[in-house]
């Protein structure tokens, strides 16, 4: 189906995709085609495979980050931490990010790196974080409360722990 075709009939606001290991270009093409994308829910990211853009393409696809409208980012498994780099790239203007599963990487280590990320890059968008952590509890939230202070992050943070969630918020 030609999927400019379809936006000439209706917008696409909301775009789950259940697929294991979507490529990044593929990502790429496909929120440059929905100009009104506001959320964007993924399984998961494969940075394996080698991305075959030629440097104008390159430049194209990366342009279009300043018209993405993407706010609410849902991934259900992180394999790697350079994904959060790339799904800030593709989507500049994310405000929300919700994370299920941290494959093989320490949750803690995910935390300070997307908060460091953030502080460093001058992001200012981004404002609410949720992990899925099943074994938090109040001692984790101390902890964590630690590392943030002692990272020295000028914002102003609550933690809350919802069922299995972890939410982070700052404005």
């Amino acid at each position: 189906m030609d999927m400019t075709h379809v936006l000439t009939i209706a917008q696409i606001y909301h775009l789950e995709i259940s697929e294991e290991n979507v490529y990044v270009n593929a990502l790429i093409a496909t929120i440059s085609l929905l100009p009104e994308l506001k959320t964007l829910k993924i399984h998961s990211l494969s940075l394996h495979k080698p991305i075959m853009l030629d440097s104008e393409e390159l430049i194209s696809n990366l342009s279009m980050n300043y018209t993405s409208k993407v706010r609410k980012v849902y991934l259900q498994t992180m394999y790697e931490i350079q994904e959060f780099s790339i799904l800030l790239n593709l989507c500049p203007y994310m405000e929300y990010l919700k994370v299920d599963y941290t494959e093989k990487m320490d949750f803690t280590f995910v935390l300070r790196y997307i908060l460091k990320k953030i502080k460093y890059d001058c992001n200012e968008h981004l404002r609410l974080l949720c992990f899925r952590v099943p074994t938090a509890d109040d001692e984790t939230i101390e902890k964590l409360n630690r590392m943030i202070n002692l990272e020295k992050l000028p914002w102003n943070f609550k933690i809350k722990r919802v069922a299995e969630n972890l939410y982070f918020e700052w404005k």
